[in-house]
Formats: structure tokens, C-alpha cells, sequence
């Protein structure tokens, strides 16, 4: 069946499911809620969390959603993407968000975007946000890097919220030895399962709705079995 045929079939001026949806038309389950109440929280208390989840959990829409609610007056959201960039690339990131030309010495990088952190908080009167995706990939070396940004005023505080998203790998990561100084300083875990069945099945319905108020999908989906009846 051709994606037109589909479409007419179920009613849709455009194909549901899609990634471009608005925050606020984001569907919202348990687990979502949780999450995004966690980064929120993370967020208010400058501290450093982690959330894990598999592929497809949801990871990224909790970030989108939870960093939708803030006000923009009073927090800045730096999201790094790709650690592939690595140590170099990651505080390069950091720095030029704030405004800021990254020294050319990788030996003053870290000092320099711990500095911008600082000053963005305590001039500008805005909290940053570092969001790290991916964070199951970060080396050794960033992830030490990420915790001498957290190191401010002898550990009296940090003047920004940072939260690594990753797989679940992450948090096998974290156990690590050489990890342990970083793994101290969280103060905020959570992991995104999987939706059940009737989570599903809301979020099928919610999904499908945002096209065209749906035809069929309603009378189409069967709680119990997530079944589609062929016609209505």
C-alpha cells in the first residue's frame, strides 16, 4: 500500500508519528513525566543527573519537553549532540554557546568554559543548561572533563545544571574505577522504560489525532492486542 493510499485510508492530511512535533503536542506517559520532573529538578538545583534509556524510550523528547518549560530569560540551553567532537570539541561547543572565542590551547579550554558557566550565572543572571546526548559515547577523557567543569568555589556548588542522556551502557560506565570521582557528583538517575501496552496504545491514539482528528484509528485499535482492523 502506497504511503497515499494510507493516508486517505486512515484519514490523515499528513503522516502521524513524525519528529517535528511541538513540545506542548509531545504525548506524555509515566515514565516521560517522571523524567521530565527529574531534569526539571536537576535544572532548579544547578546539579548534575543522568537519564538512560534504550533506543526509541523517549530520552530525547523528556529533554525537549522539560527544557520547552523553562523560562529563556533566566536559562541558557547548550545541547551537545555528538561527543565525537571530543575533549576539544565539546568545550569549544561550551564556550562559543556563551558568547565566547575558545582559547586556541586545549590546556586553557577547560578553565575558560568552567569561567563562561560562571559568568553567564553570576553577570548575565542566567542559569546554563548543558544537555550531553549520546553521553554512552563520551571517552574517558570527557567525562573527566565534564566533572572539572562541576568543580566551582571548592566544591561549594556549580553555577549550572548539566544532564548526560545515553543508552543504558551509560550507567554501566559510570560504575567504572577510574569513573568514581564523576560518579559522586550525581545527584539525580533515572531510567526511561519502555511504554506497556496501554501506554502504547494512548500514544497511538494521541499521535494519530495531531494529523487529522482521526477516522478511524479509534474504532481501528485495539487496546488488549494493539490490533488495527483493516476497515471500520
Amino acid at each position: 500500500m502506497t504511503i497515499q493510499r494510507l493516508q486517505s485510508h486512515w484519514g490523515f492530511t499528513t503522516m502521524p508519528f513524525g519528529r517535528g512535533l511541538a513540545p506542548s503536542m509531545l504525548h506524555r506517559h509515566g515514565g516521560h513525566a517522571e523524567a521530565v520532573a527529574r531534569i526539571a529538578w536537576c535544572v532548579d538545583q544547578h546539579a548534575l543527573g543522568v537519564i538512560t534509556g534504550e533506543v526509541g524510550a523517549g530520552k530525547t523528547v523528556a529533554v525537549r519537553a522539560a527544557t520547552a518549560a523553562l523560562d529563556t530569560s533566566r536559562h541558557v540551553v547548550i545541547y551537545l549532540p555528538n561527543p565525537s567532537v571530543g575533549v576539544r570539541g565539546m568545550l569549544h561547543h561550551i564556550v562559543s554557546a556563551l558568547g565566547q572565542v575558545p582559547s586556541f590551547y586545549s590546556a586553557t579550554l577547560v578553565p575558560q568554559a568552567a569561567d563562561a558557566l560562571a559568568a553567564e550565572h553570576a553577570e548575565r543572571g542566567r542559569s546554563p543548561v548543558v544537555l550531553i546526548d549520546e553521553a554512552h559515547l563520551l571517552d574517558n577523557q570527557q567525562m573527566e572533563a565534564v566533572r572539572m567543569l562541576t568543580n566551582h568555589e571548592m566544591d561549594s556548588g556549580a553555577p549550572f545544571a548539566a544532564v548526560l542522556i545515553g543508552q543504558p551502557t551509560l550507567r554501566q560506565r559510570l560504575r567504572l574505577g577510574v569513573l568514581a570521582a564523576l560518579d559522586q557528583r550525581i545527584s539525580v538517575r533515572y531510567t526511561l522504560a519502555g511504554m506497556n501496552a496501554t501506554e502504547t496504545a494512548d500514544y497511538i491514539t494521541h499521535d494519530a489525532a495531531w494529523p487529522v482528528m482521526r477516522r478511524r484509528c479509534r474504532t481501528g485499535l485495539s487496546r488488549a492486542g494493539l490490533a488495527v482492523e483493516a476497515s471500520a
